[in-house]
């Protein structure tokens, strides 16, 4: 087992007195502050007017950053040197290395000095996550992934948030996308497939269509992570985006409009050692595990959390609320790729009425088709064909269903057009029919 012996905050505490980082990039006066405060501990400690030690001293701003890795030696080096050049300086930094096969102990140790390691034996994010936290002082704390890229002003961006509403639980911001191009070996970077600048009472709303929060731009109070207890060791994937569904229905949070970090699409392998899998596999395996997510989850939440505060509360929709809250829980499953339970859960609605949809409840519907996951399984499957066919048959708002599922499709009509993609466009066109 590999250590770098090394007290956590000695990067901060060690030389108070060093300010070279202010004349590498502009700072601003709250990193101005948090230096002044490290000097004065320092000072405090070299007069013998402290007893304790100042490394061992409990700030209540300290922020730890989790670092789990598997395998990820040729990128884990430019996420450490981006979390080093914060303007905000991090206090401690952990390396959890899940049994990695690779050299990646050995890349690290440049850093010995700035970074604490420590090695388990593999057994999955989530499991390293729970080591971590456990062994973390911070009282915030920052889960980043092993291959983006943190900007520099991301940490005082997110920790400048609760310092200026302290009820706060998390703070998140944005991310943008990015390859390497393997031609020029330059950074591109693109939006994200999934975006939502949440609104705060919305969080938990916008959250429940899809991971638009990833780790690496979320910071959260380590109380508020003792509040929804652990991450989930039995899933192997989506165990970030449960813990962000947690994290959001049942704390406090604000969502900065500011890019934070960039996220990277790569080629690799994912998961642990003992369920490796590539890219091309990754949508089935979301799928997967969105079902072992998504099907308890929808099931425990109240009519009121599945729909956003401003729908809820609107005094004009008491009479259909319970309507539009079926509807919103068939389009959520039908977002994650559950088809059989999204079209299940609308069957359960009185689809004799003729009572026309509203428009929130149409672009619920529309939107359940327009996640990154896609909607294969809509299109091939015979079964689920029959099952949108008798949907339709039930009665008129069964039709209105039905018709604005086939009207969610014309854009993915364009984009098959677009890549010449002759299969799905048969496929697409075939689904629009039955729908019409």
């Amino acid at each position: 087992m590999h250590h770098f012996a090394r007290n956590p905050y000695a990067k901060t505490l060690r030389s108070p007195l060093d300010f070279r980082e202010f004349s590498r990039t502009r700072v601003s006066t709250r990193t101005v502050v948090h230096k002044l405060r490290s000097i004065s501990l320092f000072l405090l400690s070299v007069s013998g007017q402290m007893w304790a030690n100042p490394r061992e001293v409990e700030l209540s701003d300290r922020v730890s950053v989790i670092l789990p890795t598997y395998n990820r030696a040729d990128l884990i080096v430019p996420t450490i040197e981006s979390l080093l050049a914060q303007t905000r300086p991090i206090d401690e930094i952990l390396v959890l290395d899940d049994g990695s096969t690779d050299d990646t102990v050995e890349r690290l140790a440049p850093y010995r000095d700035r970074i604490r390691y420590h090695r388990k034996e593999n057994g999955g994010k989530a499991a390293a996550l729970n080591l971590a936290l456990t062994m973390t002082k911070g009282d915030f704390i920052w889960i980043c992934d092993d291959d983006d890229l943190l900007l520099p002003d991301a940490c005082e961006r997110l920790m400048g948030a609760f310092e200026a509403d302290p009820s706060l639980d998390f703070c998140a911001g944005v991310h943008e996308d990015f390859i390497i191009d393997p031609a020029t070996s330059k950074m591109v970077r693109k939006p994200p497939g999934y975006l939502r600048k949440s609104a705060q009472d919305e969080i938990f709303a916008d959250a429940l269509d899809g991971c638009h929060l990833f780790q690496p731009g979320l910071i959260v109070r380590r109380a508020h992570y003792d509040a929804v207890g652990p991450f989930d060791e039995k899933l192997t994937r989506s165990q970030d985006y449960q813990m962000l569904l947690r994290l959001t229905r049942h704390g406090k949070g604000r969502v900065l409009p500011e890019i934070v970090f960039l996220h990277r699409e790569h080629q690799g392998a994912r998961g642990s050692a003992k369920e490796r899998f590539s890219t091309e596999e990754a949508n089935r395996k979301w799928i997967k595990y969105h079902r072992i997510i998504m099907e308890p989850l929808l099931a425990d939440l109240t009519d009121r959390e599945v729909l956003p505060p401003a729908i809820w509360n609107d005094p004009d929709r008491e009479a259909i609320r319970d309507r539009t809250a079926t509807v919103r829980r068939g389009a959520i499953f039908g977002r994650h790729v559950l088809w059989q339970e999204a079209l299940n859960t609308w069957q359960t609605l009185d689809l004799s009425s003729d009572a026309d949809l509203d428009d929130y409840e149409i672009q619920a519907i529309r939107n359940s088709t327009g996640y990154s996951l896609g909607c294969a399984p809509l299109l091939e499957s015979a079964e689920l064909l029959d099952a949108v066919k008798e949907l339709k048959k039930r009665g008129p708002l069964g039709r209105q269903i039905v018709r604005e599922l086939g009207r969610s499709l014309f854009w993915r009509v364009k984009q098959s057009l677009k890549n010449g993609d002759v299969r799905s466009l048969y496929q697409l066109l075939r689904f629009i029919a039955a729908t019409r």
